[in-house]
């Protein structure tokens, strides 16, 4: 088979991680040698890339794990931060009129309860931002 430089470029990933074949490595070496951008761009993948991460078994069992546990809770996060949000607007219909049980009649709890929803929504928002970001 004919190495051609895209299939190095596809393997220098896996070169830089060490997880390369010691044919694939010895094929990247050689083409590394005589292409200098490709030389740069695998410098680049060793000093600004993801750093190489040596996966033991159970690593992919404990990210597994995080996730559930991080998606559990921004679940919750969002169900209690729209129920506090709700609350202060609940109302219902009594001897003809439209009544705000908490906003008119409560203000106190309900202020006390939007504040509960801030907090909550902040919540949420830094458990999702840790979602996008977690990588193995």
């Amino acid at each position: 088979m004919n190495v051609t430089r895209e299939i190095v470029k596809d393997l220098l990933p896996l070169y830089v991680a060490g997880e390369a074949s010691a044919e694939s490595r010895a094929a990247v070496e050689e083409w590394l040698l005589t292409d200098p951008e490709l030389a740069r761009m695998a410098e680049f993948l060793r000093e600004d890339g993801a750093p190489p991460v040596a996966m033991s078994a159970g690593s992919g069992q404990a990210a597994l794990a995080t996730t559930k546990s991080l998606l559990r809770r921004r679940t919750w996060l969002l169900a209690l931060a729209l129920f506090f949000s709700a609350l202060p607007l609940s109302f219902h219909f009594g001897g003809g009129e439209l009544r705000f049980f908490m906003l008119r009649d409560a203000p106190h709890p309900s202020v006390a309860c939007l504040v509960m929803a801030a907090i909550l929504w902040v919540a949420f928002a830094l458990v999702s931002r840790r979602l996008r970001v977690t990588r193995l």
